[in-house]
């Protein structure tokens, strides 16, 4: 029991240990990769791609709306769900104006995904 116990904390022990920079000195990239070193490197495609589109697309649809930029305005306040959804809602009305604009016709045109007639 004695052996258990001593082995569990010297796992816990080195595998701490091998996760704070500057402790690991290896140059393997390939393992600072799995031991949880960071590796300074440039974001990957699909982050790339999110961030344009915030940028062009989201940011000055929603923007454009009076009550976001009031409640933008004060920066001590605290994130709620309610305020990521009222901006959704607005940018769905923006991106589709109109009902024929949207899918929502074709999805429930169809028979399996559509309402019941």
């Amino acid at each position: 029991m004695k052996s258990i116990i001593m082995t569990i904390s010297a796992l816990f022990l080195f595998a701490s240990c091998s996760k704070v920079d500057g402790v690991n000195p290896s140059q393997n990239k390939a393992l600072n990769s799995v031991n949880g070193k960071k590796e300074k490197s440039q974001s990957g495609y699909m982050q790339q791609a999110v961030d344009k589109w915030l940028e062009e697309d989201w940011t000055p649809r929603v923007e454009k709306n009076e009550a976001i930029k009031k409640a933008n305005k004060d920066e001590d306040r605290e994130f709620t769900l309610q305020e990521y959804v009222d901006k959704i809602v607005i940018y769905n009305k923006e991106l589709n104006a109109t009902f024929e604009d949207s899918h929502t016709q074709k999805v429930n045109s169809m028979p399996v995904i559509g309402g019941k007639k």
